[in-house]
């Protein structure tokens, strides 16, 4: 498929989404814990990258891929989170975006290399990828984020 066909299906799928209430979130006092709020900021903005990204040198994406991906998510909120299909098909856009469109991490990065996930020199790193990607069906094989090695940190 198309990155163009995929951005089209992941806007038409995304089009009925509550944004702002996840936009809400990443302000309200209600919501104390900080991974919370950056993760609802994050995925805010990265909605709103789905619909101002034009993509200009179109490419393809193999199917079997975004077959998997769709699937590991739905593996990942059958085990832990059964009844939110809202939250599921949000997640599964997104990471369909991030991961094959985008080509950015799943989670929210800075630029300094004392956070988990963090952008330097023209890459990701991810600190705890190289021990997530061993769990079952784990989204981190799909992640453009390398994992860090010590040389990475300095």
């Amino acid at each position: 498929m198309k990155a163009s066909k995929l951005l089209k299906i992941i806007r038409q799928n995304l089009k009925d989404y509550p944004i702002d209430y996840l936009r809400n979130k990443a302000t309200d006092d209600r919501y104390k814990d900080p991974l919370t709020k950056k993760l609802a900021k994050y995925n805010s903005s990265v909605y709103d990258e789905i619909y101002e990204i034009e993509i200009e040198d179109d490419f393809e994406i193999k199917d079997n891929i975004i077959k998997n991906i769709q699937s590991d998510i739905g593996f990942y909120f059958d085990r832990y989170s059964p009844g939110d299909s809202e939250t599921r098909e949000f997640t599964k856009n997104i990471s369909l975006y991030l991961a094959l469109i985008a080509k950015k991490p799943l989670h929210p990065y800075t630029e300094n290399s004392k956070d988990d996930v963090y952008y330097f020199n023209g890459d990701y790193y991810c600190k705890g990828r190289v021990k997530y990607i061993h769990d079952e069906r784990s989204l981190c094989r799909y992640c453009v984020c390398k994992n860090v090695s010590f040389s990475a940190m300095f």
